[in-house]
């Protein structure tokens, strides 16, 4: 039995939006699918680029969870899947999608994988079935992550504190990947689900933005432990090491592009969660 699917662009970027994943979202639309673009542009610049492939588009307001949590809102389908506007992909990408659920109702998430322009592969968990307690991080990328409405309603909203856009920069798509898992839902990780991600940022804008990625995560860490989840704990010593180990590997192996961005990740994460953690003290304990 076949499900329903919208795929959701939430795009501050329309530049990159009409030049990457319009024509994908266009095609979702012939194959009869949904799509959606959230614009959270200053100018509201996708509405046009929305109307020439009959798009639907809806203006939102920062940060990207906020943006998630709208397209959840107005939508109706049994899954929606999340791609970003600097993603490429086609109509197959999503039909995949939507056999992977219809084939497997245990499967709250369907984690995609994806290429650069080169066609090299980006680091990921091997295909297969994860549940809880597996450590969210690295197992998705929010670029190309599909969720079914059913997995959303038991884990609750996005959490707005958490993404681009918000105080804590990043860990707005592991943060709902672990809540799933946490609420009985199997994440599917699959070679099927592949998207073409550009990377167009230069050398130092990848140091901060590794530096976000771990910011985000300590944020979303500190934020389960201190409603009594110790599991998160785990997880996060376990991510913590997996980047010691990986910058140690690349450093030998003479791979420096790899070292450079492993040591912004763990001060990222160090600075995240202490950042949250002072933020819930001082909700806790208001001032008079």
């Amino acid at each position: 039995m076949s499900v329903t699917i919208t795929a959701v662009v939430v795009t501050n970027r329309p530049v990159l939006l009409e030049r990457y994943a319009l024509p994908g979202l266009a095609a979702v639309r012939r194959a009869g699918m949904e799509a959606v673009i959230l614009d959270q542009s200053d100018s509201g610049g996708a509405e046009e680029l929305a109307r020439g492939g009959d798009i639907c588009w809806l203006r939102s307001t920062p940060p990207l969870a906020r943006g998630r949590n709208e397209a959840v809102a107005v939508t109706s389908s049994e899954v929606i899947a999340f791609v970003d506007d600097d993603a490429e992909f086609d109509a197959g990408w999503a039909g995949t999608i939507v056999d992977l659920f219809a084939d497997r109702p245990e499967v709250g998430v369907v984690a995609g994988r994806a290429t650069d322009a080169r066609g090299r592969r980006w680091p990921g968990a091997a295909a297969g079935l994860y549940g809880w307690p597996t450590n969210p991080f690295g197992l998705c990328n929010g670029f190309n992550l599909a969720f079914r409405r059913a997995a959303l309603a038991d884990a609750g909203s996005f959490d707005e504190a958490l993404g681009a856009g918000a105080p804590f920069r990043s860990a707005e798509d592991t943060d709902m990947v672990y809540r799933v898992m946490r609420s009985g839902w199997q994440v599917l990780c699959s070679d099927d689900v592949t998207v073409v991600h550009h990377d167009w940022r230069s050398g130092a804008q990848q140091l901060r933005l590794h530096y976000g990625y771990g910011y985000g995560a300590g944020a979303q860490t500190a934020g389960h432990a201190a409603q009594g989840d110790r599991e998160a704990l785990r997880v996060a010593r376990s991510e913590a090491l997996k980047h010691v180990l990986t910058f140690f590997r690349a450093a030998l192996t003479l791979r420096p592009r790899v070292a450079a961005v492993q040591p912004p990740f763990l001060i990222g994460m160090w600075a995240g969660y202490r950042a949250r953690k002072r933020v819930l003290r001082s909700n806790d304990h208001p001032q008079a």
